[in-house]
């Protein structure tokens, strides 16, 4: 926020100053879009909604002043452009294509995500908001699994929404509020100017994001998605990288592994959770499907699609064929015998680049690389003062930042992971989920790093 009259410059306001009732109604938005995305019907798109209410309410707010603002960081800036090239050229393509308005609409999500980036980096935002929504949907879907499969019977819990997808998004949150535990372990502060937070509360906050992020990883391994793992390897790395900030690593390295080969372990011989069946049946279908004897299966299936849009990028690299073409061509080999008729009847190739090279061709592959990759130049970038330097005078403000990252990157490069074998964005879930929390992450580091 800022003040001027004619004759002085903005001044911006001190981050003690206590919020105004606009970036009080965007603090409460971060909150419930990570609290209700999987614990109640079409809770993502609720909370998107809360989300563009609140940015579209500090613009009007704030609309007179709002010109005298700082100029959002040039990195913001490059994520907000892949964000609305994104939107403009999936948009575009449909329409040249003549796929119609249908295709128009998960992609214009972005350029609502793009508008409230735009607001929330102007703003202040409490990050423990975005911590305590996390504990919360954590612990909703874990709960909500928990009824599922125990206590209802299902084969698999999938919560409100398409089962891969909950399985995908609760593993995010699991694993983004481990990075909460960074936040809610920082010491008390001797700074005057920031809140002190007693010994008490601490373990209470730690306690809490512990049981929500048990909560986000017991969700997904109830709902038997076995692309959700794969988000483990990349947060296993990024955690070693928050370690070095922190002069860790070695005490990392010695916990990390073990951490989560337990729960590894312990997710795979508990038999009500399914996973064993699950390993075991991914193993046995793959070797089924490369020894020739069945291509049907769930895994043969997938290998199948990943084969056939394989063979339709080398017919076609550098426009692809659309999503109508897409799906012709696919039946096409299926009726060629090249892939089954089973795996030619999906829409998509079960794998997020291969769909896209495919369908958009070269560059919209490259502006999906750009849309991922932006994002992580931010929140991996380091700051002109280092964390060890930064702990001896003021430990608490570098360790929210280090949090607020942490949780960035687990979140970018696991969607990345779990893109592999599923297409997050051609359901309206993974659009949302991803675009929105980009803004919420974003927003709230531009407003830790500006205040």
């Amino acid at each position: 926020m800022t003040t001027a009259n004619a004759s002085n410059p903005p001044t911006p306001t001190p981050p003690t100053a206590s919020l105004t009732r606009s970036e009080q109604f965007i603090t409460a938005a971060v909150f419930l879009f990570p609290a209700l995305a999987l614990t109640v019907p079409d809770g993502y798109s609720i909370g998107a909604v809360a989300l563009l209410i609140a940015a579209i309410t500090h613009l009007v707010a704030n609309r007179r002043t709002w010109a005298e603002h700082p100029p959002l960081p040039g990195a913001v800036k490059a994520v907000i452009a892949f964000m609305i090239i994104y939107a403009l050229f999936w948009i575009g393509d449909a329409a040249l294509r003549g796929e119609g308005v249908r295709e128009f609409d998960r992609p214009s999500r972005f350029l609502l995500a793009a508008f409230c980036l735009s607001v929330f980096a102007r703003a202040r935002i409490h990050q423990a908001a975005l911590w305590l929504g996390l504990a919360v949907g954590g612990l909703g879907a874990g709960g909500l699994a928990i009824g599922q499969k125990l206590i209802e019977g299902h084969s698999r819990a999938s919560g409100f929404a398409q089962v891969i997808q909950f399985g995908n998004a609760a593993m995010l949150i699991g694993l983004m509020g481990l990075a909460g535990m960074l936040w809610s372990l920082q010491p008390p502060t001797t700074n005057p100017d920031r809140l002190r937070r007693t010994r008490r509360r601490r373990v209470l906050l730690t306690g809490l994001m512990g049981l929500g992020a048990l909560g986000g990883l017991t969700a997904s391994f109830l709902s038997g998605t076995r692309g959700a793992w794969l988000a483990l390897a990349p947060a296993l790395l990024v955690g070693l990288w928050a370690a070095v900030q922190l002069g860790k690593a070695r005490l990392y390295l010695l916990i990390g592994p073990v951490a989560l080969a337990v729960i590894a372990t312990t997710a795979y011989f508990i038999p009500a959770t399914g996973v064993e069946w699950r390993v075991d049946s991914a193993v046995n279908e793959a070797h089924q499907y490369l020894n020739g004897t069945d291509r049907r299966t769930t895994t043969g299936k997938r290998l199948e699609m990943w084969k056939g849009a394989a063979h339709l990028i080398g017919e076609r690299p550098w426009l692809g064929w659309g999503e109508t073409g897409y799906q012709a061509g696919m039946a096409r080999l299926g009726e060629s015998g090249m892939i089954t008729q089973r795996a030619a009847e999906y829409t998509h190739a079960h794998n997020e680049w291969l769909n896209v090279w495919a369908k958009k061709g070269v560059v919209g592959a490259l502006i999906l690389l750009g849309l991922y990759l932006s994002p992580v130049a931010v929140f991996a970038r380091r700051g002109g003062t280092s964390l060890s330097t930064q702990a001896s005078r003021d430990q608490p403000p570098g360790t929210r930042q280090l949090a607020l990252r942490t949780a960035g990157l687990i979140f970018i490069l696991g969607t990345m992971a779990t893109g592999l074998t599923q297409v997050n964005f051609n359901h309206n879930i993974g659009v949302m989920v991803f675009a929105f929390m980009m803004a919420i992450l974003l927003g709230t580091n531009a407003g830790e790093n500006s205040h």
